[in-house]
């Protein structure tokens, strides 16, 4: 629930007016964190975001590290300006964001039955016309290839499915916010990769293999609902040039800090709910090891991170993402970006497809075959989840303690191997 201001005003007040803020003519409290409550400041000439920080977010971040990445995105223009901080780091003022809206179809667009109805029955046939005539050349198969897909096409528009006709919605970024295993991930990839299974008893050459490819990658592109999986590329793109700054951290040694955490909490009375819920995570133990080693074994180089890129953390404007919120920045993983992508949004398996291929393709901090680890870094992000919920938990007390053990119950099924 967002923060309720009332009795809280008059604090409010008194911070703004420490951060030069006075003829304040309206306080809104924003979609509020899992950790920390922000708030829209509006005077008669500008707009501001005020965000309070959870004393309980202070053990899992460094909030001289989480503002020098924060200044150094901002400054690279991939993130709203930070404008004050006040002397305790417990408030921070920033510049606000008039997000803009995402044109989409409903994930669930006649597009989906139309991939497998048409392009399916389009296959088959050039299937047909391959076996019976043999493809000497690039251009032969490019030629008897578009007169399917003409058809096709031609079909999509007597069923009055043209995209003039479709109706498109308008989505805030925050709507596209869904959660995905590593196990819907690879059913998934399995889907997609069946339905291109269609060419792989074509015998091409190598150069005519990659236009081929190429091919059934720009009709995936075609295909897809919104523009969301390329303005995720872009951004991930773009945070992978930053500089990685003095931090660093790898997945392996995040996963021993929470847990080291989590163990010293346990060697008090925490009480039976907390309790059960640590000897869950303590029977995946084995699956954790596997799955970071893993992500090591895929490693070359480590890159900047914001490790936290949910739909709430991004901001579209200007056909641009913005991130808010480094308190998990640092220099890491390179799948740790794109698991939290991938885990994160609502995209179709075409989208992942293509987001996936994109973002590896010639990435300098990543082996050949890192995309084999991608379910672990799936995994692993959600793992971090569970730990996170359980060591906020352990902060608080009350309403709020079971708010955190309700996350964690939310988040346990979907990591592998769970009970």
């Amino acid at each position: 629930m967002p923060p309720h201001i009332g009795q809280d005003k008059d604090a409010l007040l008194a911070v703004l007016a420490q951060a030069g803020l006075t003829d304040i003519t309206q306080i809104q409290p924003l979609a509020d964190g899992l950790s920390n409550h922000n708030y829209h400041i509006e005077t008669p000439t500008a707009h501001y975001v005020l965000r309070e920080n959870a004393d309980a977010a202070d053990s899992f971040c460094s909030r001289e590290q989480e503002l020098f990445y924060w200044r150094h995105l901002a400054k690279a223009k991939l993130a709203p300006e930070l404008l004050w901080v006040s002397g305790d780091q417990r408030y921070y003022l920033s510049q606000f964001i008039f997000a803009q809206s995402l044109p989409s179809l409903p994930i669930a667009s006649p597009f989906a039955p139309l991939m497998e109805d048409i392009e399916g029955r389009a296959n088959l046939l050039t299937e047909k016309r391959i076996a019976a005539r043999g493809i000497d050349t690039l251009e032969q198969l490019k030629v008897q290839r578009e007169p399917t897909m003409a058809s096709g096409y031609q079909e999509l528009s007597q069923q009055n499915l043209s995209l003039q006709n479709l109706n498109w919605n308008e989505l805030s970024w925050k709507d596209l916010e869904s959660q995905c295993s590593a196990a819907t991930f690879c059913l998934g990839e399995t889907l997609i990769e069946a339905w291109l299974q269609s060419h792989a008893d074509i015998k091409l050459a190598a150069d005519q293999q990659a236009w081929y490819q190429s091919e059934r990658l720009v009709l995936l592109e075609a295909l897809t609902p919104n523009r969301a999986h390329s303005l995720l590329l872009q951004l991930l793109q773009r945070l992978r040039e930053q500089a990685t700054g003095p931090y660093h951290i790898s997945i392996t040694e995040q996963w021993q800090e929470y847990h080291g955490q989590l163990l010293a909490f346990a060697a008090v009375d925490m009480g039976e709910a907390w309790q059960s819920r640590l000897a869950q995570l303590l029977s995946i133990q084995t699956q954790i090891l596997d799955w970071t080693a893993t992500l090591a074994d895929c490693l070359v180089a480590p890159q900047f991170c914001h490790r936290d890129l949910n739909p709430h953390n991004l901001l579209l404007k200007d056909n641009q993402l913005y991130c808010i919120d480094f308190e998990y920045a640092t220099a890491s993983h390179p799948l740790c970006e794109l698991a939290v992508v991938l885990a994160t949004h609502q995209l179709t398996p075409a989208q992942r497809y293509l987001l996936v291929r994109q973002y590896l393709a010639e990435h300098p901090g990543l082996t050949s075959d890192a995309i084999k680890a991608i379910p672990a870094a799936i995994e692993m992000y959600w793992v971090f989840a569970v730990y996170w919920a359980l060591l906020m938990a352990a902060h608080t007390r009350g309403e709020r303690q079971q708010e955190y053990f309700d996350w964690f119950d939310h988040f346990w099924p979907l990591i592998s191997h769970t009970s």
